[in-house]
């Protein structure tokens, strides 16, 4: 027994999905303040959170929620990893990543939101973990040759891919039994 994947119904109300994102934007911010010390970036629980909120939100809204989650970065909102906000840390050496994590969670919420099976979601997120990583990659470029942009920029994040990638799945999951039984439980069964 499971629930489909958007948690959150597409039918929900204006009030409901405004909500969610805003909720969302708010989950990468605290997911952010989460931080281990590498070379280039911090390794934080942005993907995780980015893509749990995927499964819970959808593509669409969840797009939109990194959207504003960057806008107030930008505005100079301390939502990044370790208390950064402002234009500089917006486009500094970890833009690539952030504007990458915008791609890869729409485009993971639009592949759960047509299947939902383990299986697609190791895969969407694997492959969501790769680009926020290529995108970070490319954006490094500007500051350092590709051999160091690697080595600071990739290799190190590798490991918390996969294990992020795990756990946001086993998260969804557990997520979704929860929910078909609360729905259970109402309808009477």
């Amino acid at each position: 027994m499971t629930s489909a994947l958007p948690l959150l119904p597409s039918a929900a109300s204006f009030w409901a999905r405004l909500i969610a994102v805003v909720a969302g934007a708010g989950v990468m911010a605290l997911a952010s303040q989460v931080a281990l010390p590498a070379p280039v970036a911090p390794i934080t629980l942005q993907t995780y959170a980015l893509f749990v909120m995927s499964g819970v939100l959808g593509g669409s809204l969840t797009l939109r929620a990194v959207l504003i989650w960057l806008a107030a970065a930008a505005l100079g909102a301390p939502v990044l990893a370790e208390g950064a906000g402002g234009p500089d840390a917006l486009f500094g050496p970890t833009q690539g990543y952030l504007f990458g994590m915008a791609v890869a969670g729409g485009l993971a919420g639009y592949a759960v939101q047509r299947r939902s099976d383990w299986a697609t979601l190791l895969a969407a997120f694997l492959i969501g973990h790769a680009l926020v990583l290529a995108i970070g990659f490319l954006g490094l470029l500007d500051r350092m040759d590709a051999g160091s942009a690697f080595r600071g920029g990739v290799l190190p994040f590798l490991p918390g891919a996969v294990v992020k990638t795990l756990a946001a799945a086993a998260t969804l999951k557990a997520l979704g039994v929860a929910f078909a039984r609360r729905a259970g439980l109402e309808a009477g069964e």
